[in-house]
């Protein structure tokens, strides 16, 4: 399993980008936004997830706890910021963040059209589950805002490159 994580983010396009991206993310409300250049430029070493959906079982059972039960050793390794988007609106974010009980750990970070995700190239159509387009399931880590590893699930939802054990293991 290792072995194709490597050869995932190897391989993949986006590492060496930075975000340029004119899309702007929410946190809390519509009014409190945050370009994500700005957001994962300002912090030495960073890692954002990308899940399908809020309060979707595998993104609210072990996803994003799975980033919360190693917020230490992530930071012990350097994250200085932990960011998760997901194509939902803020205030959708804003409770799903408050039921995680993410605290100040997690910065959660809606894209409500899509538009951030589909710049990166990691929108895929969920109409069937989730009703329009989504984000994959992906973690990103950025080293003074470029992206230096990045872990894609390779069927776009599912829950092992972008798990925080394997990415501990690449830190």
């Amino acid at each position: 399993m290792l072995r194709a994580t490597r050869v995932l983010f190897s391989a993949n396009p986006l590492v060496s980008k930075t975000f340029n991206s004119a899309a702007v993310l929410h946190r809390s409300s519509p009014a409190d936004t945050v370009k994500p250049a700005e957001l994962f430029g300002s912090a030495k070493k960073a890692v954002l997830i990308g899940v399908p959906g809020a309060f979707t079982p595998g993104c609210s059972k072990t996803h994003v706890p799975g980033y919360l039960k190693h917020y230490d050793a992530l930071k012990s390794k350097g994250v200085d910021l932990i960011g998760c988007v997901s194509v939902n609106d803020a205030f959708v974010m804003d409770a799903w963040g408050k039921d995680l009980k993410v605290g100040d750990k997690v910065t959660m970070l809606a894209d409500p059209q899509g538009s951030f995700v589909k710049e990166l190239g990691l929108d895929f159509d969920a109409s069937a589950a989730l009703g329009g387009h989504r984000s994959k399931r992906f973690a990103l880590v950025l080293e003074n805002g470029k992206i230096t590893k990045a872990f894609v699930e390779p069927n776009n939802t599912g829950l092992s490159v972008s798990l925080a054990e394997n990415l501990l293991k690449e830190l």
